[in-house]
């Protein structure tokens, strides 16, 4: 996915991913209006297209609204869409 990203640029995405110490992953994903500059990206459909044999439990999405940053996120002014 961030060779796909970092090939392609996309400057309406942020997507980032964290493994917890349990070895569980998590994933937030920013865009602007239209998904398709990530999910239209063949790596986004060959990672998704396995997705549910390697989960560990039911997938969540939640919209999420950024209370806080401190030099963490750049122009992060405003909600993730889910």
């Amino acid at each position: 996915m961030f060779e796909a990203l970092d090939e392609t640029k996309p400057l309406s995405v942020r997507y980032l991913v964290l493994e917890l110490e349990n070895g569980e992953f998590v994933h937030l994903v920013g865009y602007d209006k239209d998904s398709a500059a990530l999910t239209g990206l063949d790596a986004f459909k060959a990672f998704s297209a396995d997705h549910a044999e390697r989960r560990s439990g039911a997938l969540a999405r939640s919209a999420a609204k950024i209370v806080g940053n401190y030099r963490m996120l750049d122009n992060a002014s405003e909600a993730m869409p889910a």
